[in-house]
């Protein structure tokens, strides 16, 4: 499968959104590497709580299962995934399993589950002259092909603009027409032995995009909602009023308000959460972290934030691995600009994005 950068410009009901991009998209299935779905009682869990927050996100998925010939249910299952752990990717003459296959459950000769390396990075100030600007790059492995660019006007809920991964619905960045900012990082945690149904990661974002104006709207979402994965999330909004949330499954913690510079990576730092990730191998995170903060003045001062985006001494801009960087975003939320690099900003150009509205 060729690496999926297509971009979306849709408006209308939840239903018709999920089915425009549902039938521009590869067929949804399980990847090899990913642990097997959960039963049909525990998505279904979940989805009665994301209907609490906003009902409509469902008829999207309806409406993408329906584009894909999918049923609901196996689509449902596929968003609510139960662990962020990752099966040794399968032998290449296997196939990867769809959703309606009826062996989903780990093929015997993997390797024992371990947790994804990743390595993005983000970041929100209020400059010197009175700007508030965000920049964010993602990194992953390589292996995600999908990385659509979505620009919706939907009829219930904020118009956003914004990127997604492999799995539908989702959000992994964005900017809303009130000005709001959000992104998400895995967290190098563990996770609970017995996972309950909550929120799927990357339908967070896009809960917060279309049903929040203000990044204190979007922490308490964060906050109050059950999630389901380990999970950072860098808010922001054009008033100044910046923040980042670490959720854990059992525990979720605010861990910078009330700053005029902020940044998250992949880790913890509030310590009751932090006491999660025991065993993690943090090092990189942290390093890139501290690169962030060290800029901070500079980057205040400048009003430009594309080097630190590029930056490879700190590891920001990665080229290996899990820290491939396959997208990089920076807005002014107080210009109302935003601009996309498909790949690492240092060898990319930038795209400029209409602002939603």
């Amino acid at each position: 499968m060729p690496v999926d950068y297509q971009i979306f410009d849709l408006a209308g009901p939840h239903y018709d959104l999920g089915l425009a991009q549902g039938a521009r998209t590869e067929r949804f299935s399980i990847p090899a590497w990913w642990p097997a779905p959960p039963p049909l009682d525990f998505a279904q869990d979940c989805a009665k709580q994301i209907a609490e927050i906003h009902a409509p996100l469902l008829d999207e998925l309806r409406g993408y299962a329906d584009a894909q010939g999918l049923s609901f249910d196996d689509v449902l299952r596929g968003v609510c995934r139960r662990s962020m752990r990752m099966r040794a990717r399968a032998a290449p003459q296997l196939a990867v399993p769809q959703l309606a296959a009826p062996h989903l459950a780990p093929a015997p000769h993997l390797a024992p589950p371990t947790y994804p390396e990743g390595g993005c990075s983000s970041f929100a100030l209020v400059g010197a002259d009175g700007h508030v600007r965000a920049g964010r790059n993602y990194d992953f492995h390589p292996v995600q092909q999908v990385r659509q660019r979505l620009r919706l006007r939907p009829e219930q809920g904020h118009p956003s603009v914004g990127m997604r991964g492999s799995v539908p619905g989702g959000r992994y960045d964005g900017v809303n027409d009130a000005g709001l900012f959000i992104c998400l990082h895995v967290a190098l945690s563990d996770e609970p032995a017995t996972p309950r149904p909550g929120v799927p990661f990357h339908l967070l974002p896009r809960l917060v995009l279309e049903t929040c104006a203000n990044t204190h709207q979007a922490v308490d979402l964060l906050t109050r909602v059950r999630h389901l994965h380990p999970f950072n999330y860098l808010i922001a909004d054009a008033s100044g009023e910046l923040a980042v949330v670490e959720a854990h499954p059992e525990a979720v913690r605010v861990v910078q308000s009330g700053a005029d510079f902020v940044a998250a990576t992949n880790h913890y730092r509030h310590p009751d959460v932090a006491r999660y990730q025991h065993g993690r191998r943090l090092t990189h995170s942290q390093g890139r972290l501290a690169a962030l903060f060290a800029q901070a003045a500079e980057l205040r001062q400048s009003g430009d934030i594309t080097p630190a985006l590029a930056n490879h001494a700190s590891g920001v801009c990665g080229h290996a691995g899990g820290h491939t960087t396959l997208w990089s975003l920076k807005t002014d939320l107080t210009a109302r600009t935003i601009s996309y690099a498909r790949g690492a900003p240092c060898e990319t150009m930038w795209e400029a994005v209409a602002w939603p509205n």
